[in-house]
């Protein structure tokens, strides 16, 4: 992965001081479960970095546009992902001061900070598991696997009668009982 190194010793002079950065980061891919999430152009983000006396906060955007497969056709389509970046920084010497459940990343020595793994962490929140590229998708056909959003397939399937809880249908009583 690539770093996204900052600059914050600006910020870290004055208490509230805030600064604001934007730009581009690579990333080759975002895997989140089984789904691989190739990036097709660079993913850009815009975030807000603020002085808070033990270090800095960082909160933003990041918006990549991406590659996915659908999970209902496993037709390829684009996806464009937007999440909100938060990150804390901790400057040397004030780690004990902050709560132990508190993710914090450091503040180098040469007054940077690397947002790279907070704009991965955002992207990887907001990818869906399973990626359509339309809610309405019919899919794929269990028996004869056609893509039922392009043809009509002759195959007569009671999705009912074949579903995994199919079995326990036999268990309740019919309607009239």
């Amino acid at each position: 992965m690539q770093q996204v190194r900052v600059d914050v010793s600006s910020t870290l002079e004055d208490l509230g001081a805030s600064a604001t950065v934007e730009g581009e980061f690579s990333l080759e891919h975002l895997a989140v479960g089984d789904e691989v999430f190739h990036l097709i152009e660079p993913a850009s983000y815009s975030v807000e970095l603020q002085n808070t006396g033990t270090g800095i906060v960082a909160s933003g955007t990041v918006s990549a546009l991406t590659s996915a497969t659908c999970s209902r056709c496993l037709e390829p389509f684009e996806l464009e992902i937007d999440a909100q970046v938060e990150g804390f920084y901790v400057q040397p010497g004030h780690e004990d001061e902050i709560p132990e459940e508190q993710e914090i990343e450091p503040i180098f020595a040469d007054g940077t900070i690397d947002l790279a793994p907070a704009l991965q962490a955002a992207l990887t929140l907001e990818a869906p598991f399973a990626p359509v590229h339309d809610e309405a998708c019919a899919g794929l056909c269990p028996v004869c696997g056609c893509n039922l959003n392009e043809e009509q397939c002759t195959c007569h399937v009671d999705l009912e009668a074949t579903g995994s809880f199919a079995g326990l249908r036999d268990l309740l009583p019919g309607e009239d009982d």
